[in-house]
C-alpha cells in the first residue's frame, strides 16, 4: 500500500498535469440520446383541430331561449355520439332551472368521487414488477459507468436514477411519487442495485491484481470489458481512464470506504482544476497513462480511440448533466 508521501507525490503530478501544456486531452464521442434529432417532430397536424362548439355561422343569440338551448343541446350531445337515451337526459338538463341543474351537477360529482374511492380501494398493494427492476439494475449499472458521474455514494448517484425513472415511468403506475410508502419500495430497489453494482466493480477491481509480478495484472481494456459486460455501454477511452481512477483509489484505500476516498478524490479534481473539464482531462489522461504501465502488457491490446458513447448510455449521461454533474 502507498504512503502518505507517494500518495502526495502523485496527487501533485496530477495537478502538474493539469496546467501542463499537452496535446489534447482525452476527447468524448456520443450518439444522440433518442429523442434528441432535430429533424423529429412531435408536432400534430396544423389540420387537426379540436371541433368548436359553435359553427361560425350559428349566431349565439339563437341559443338564448330555452327552445333553442335544448335544440342545440340535442345537436351538440348528438355531435359527440352519445346514446339516445343520453341524448335525452341531456335535452332534459337544458330544460332544467338553473338550481335545478347545480344540484344534479353536485350529485353526479359526488357519485363519481364515491366511484373512484371503491376502484382505488379495489387495487392491490403496489409491489416492484421484475421488469422495472430489470430497469432499475440497468440504469444502476449505467450510471455507476457513467464516466459523467461526480461521486459513487450519498444522494447523488441515488437522484440521477430516481430522476430517470421518472422519466421513462417503465410500468409505473400513475402519480405513484405522491404514495409515500409505494415510492419507498421503488427507492429501496433502486438503493440496493446501486449497491451491489458498486460491490461487484469493487470485486472486478481486487481481482484484477493478483498476487505476482503486476504484468499478470488485468489490462485496462479487459479490466473495462468486464465493467460494461451485459450492459448497453459501449467501453470508451474515457471510462478505461475513469476505471484506471477507481483501480488506483483501491489501491490507496483498500477499506470499506474505498468508494468514500474515490468520491473525495474526484471532488479534489474538479476543485484542483478550477472545474475545467480540459484540465480535469488531462488529469485523467495521466492516471490512464499510469494504469496502463502498471498492469498488464499494453502491447496486448489497443485502447478504443474510436468508440462511440451508444445513444442509450448518452441518454443516461445527459440525465445526470442535467441533475447538475460536476464532471
Amino acid at each position: 500500500m502507498p504512503t502518505p508521501d507517494e500518495i502526495a507525490q502523485h496527487k501533485a503530478k496530477l495537478a502538474a498535469a493539469m496546467l501542463a501544456d499537452s496535446p489534447a486531452p482525452l476527447t468524448r464521442k456520443r450518439k444522440d440520446p433518442p429523442g434528441t434529432d432535430p429533424n423529429d417532430s412531435d408536432d400534430q397536424d396544423d389540420n387537426d383541430q379540436l371541433p368548436t362548439v359553435l359553427s361560425s355561422d350559428t349566431p349565439t343569440e339563437n341559443i338564448s331561449g330555452d327552445g333553442n338551448m335544448v335544440a342545440f343541446a340535442r345537436q351538440y350531445a348528438t355531435h359527440k355520439r352519445l346514446k339516445p337515451s343520453q341524448v335525452t337526459e341531456v335535452e332534459t338538463f337544458a330544460a332544467d332551472p338553473l338550481a335545478t341543474r347545480q344540484v344534479k351537477l353536485f350529485t353526479l360529482v359526488l357519485g363519481v368521487s364515491s366511484k373512484l374511492e371503491s376502484i382505488v380501494a379495489a387495487q392491490p398493494a403496489f409491489k416492484v414488477s421484475p421488469s422495472l427492476d430489470k430497469n432499475l439494475r440497468q440504469l444502476a449499472h449505467g450510471i455507476t459507468v457513467s464516466s459523467r458521474l461526480a461521486s459513487y455514494k450519498g444522494e447523488r448517484a441515488k437522484k440521477h436514477l430516481l430522476n430517470i425513472v421518472k422519466k421513462n415511468r417503465f410500468d409505473l403506475p400513475p402519480g405513484i411519487e405522491n404514495v409515500a410508502s409505494d415510492w419507498a419500495l421503488v427507492k429501496s430497489r433502486g438503493e440496493y442495485h446501486l449497491t451491489q453494482i458498486r460491490a461487484l466493480c469493487k470485486k472486478f477491481l481486487k481481482n484484477s491484481m493478483p498476487e505476482g509480478p503486476s504484468s499478470g495484472h488485468t489490462n485496462i481494456f479487459a479490466l473495462g470489458q468486464r465493467f460494461v459486460k451485459d450492459t448497453e455501454t459501449t467501453l470508451t477511452v474515457e471510462l478505461c481512464a475513469r476505471i484506471a481512477l477507481m483501480r488506483q483509489q483501491y489501491k490507496f484505500y483498500l477499506g470499506d470506504d474505498f468508494w468514500d476516498k474515490l468520491d473525495t478524490e474526484l471532488a479534489w479534481m474538479r476543485k484542483e482544476a478550477g472545474y475545467d473539464e480540459h484540465k480535469i482531462s488531462k488529469a485523467f489522461k495521466l492516471v490512464l497513462a499510469e494504469d496502463r504501465a502498471a498492469h498488464g502488457k499494453s502491447t496486448e491490446y489497443t485502447l478504443p480511440e474510436d468508440a462511440v458513447v451508444d445513444a442509450w448510455q448518452a441518454s443516461v449521461d445527459t440525465s445526470i448533466d442535467a441533475d447538475g454533474a460536476d464532471i
